[in-house]
């Protein structure tokens, strides 16, 4: 039993950590405390069961009660739904534009286009809090189909076109974030 309340636990965290929230974010929207949020995801309390399921529903999960027969096809089932949002994330299309990347050096040498879209590949990583909207990941897979569309067809004007739409979303995802913190100092009316 512990081992099954340790795995509910940790797809709580992995869902917060997903939906980009810090600990502060959900118990904002839970309605608790950030260190009763944190004393739920380390275990150090006993979780009650409408607690779990208002913290799963925030966090866009649905608990079911599932027949045991039924439970290897609803894991695949599950399994298949991850491998498509990974595809479909930050990290997913940067992975698998990489493998474009290589064939595209072999197939245009010295391309500053491809060059371009090795470094835009590589600043996508750090840049993946920054997508915030459905629609910027919708954008970001549109731009992902386009390249990989032209790499398979070695149409390098298609290509150009796409890494020019894939850094026009990086500055704009970059130039749009509004400033955080704080100023290292401040003047005050006191002189």
């Amino acid at each position: 039993m512990e081992n099954r309340t340790e795995s509910l636990i940790a797809t709580l965290r992995e869902a917060r950590g997903r939906k980009g929230w810090s600990q502060r974010d959900l118990s904002q929207r839970a309605g608790m405390t950030q260190a009763h949020i944190s004393r739920i995801e380390n275990g150090a309390v006993d979780l009650k069961l409408s607690t779990f399921l208002e913290l799963a529903r925030l966090l866009d999960l649905e608990p079911i009660l599932a027949p045991r027969s039924a439970l290897s096809a609803l894991n695949a089932v599950i399994r298949e739904a991850d491998a498509n949002r990974e595809a479909r994330s930050v990290r997913g299309a940067a992975n698998s534009l990489q493998q474009l990347v290589r064939i595209a050096r072999l197939q245009h040498p010295k391309e500053p286009a491809v060059e371009r879209l090795s470094e835009l590949l590589r600043d996508l990583h750090p840049l993946e809090p920054l997508f915030r909207t459905p629609s910027e990941l919708a954008e970001l897979q549109d731009i992902t189909d386009q390249l990989q569309s032209a790499g398979r067809h070695a149409d390098l004007a298609n290509l150009k076109k796409a890494v020019d739409r894939l850094a026009q979303l990086r500055n704009r995802l970059v130039h749009s974030q509004p400033k955080t913190g704080r100023p290292a100092y401040s003047l005050d009316d006191e002189d």
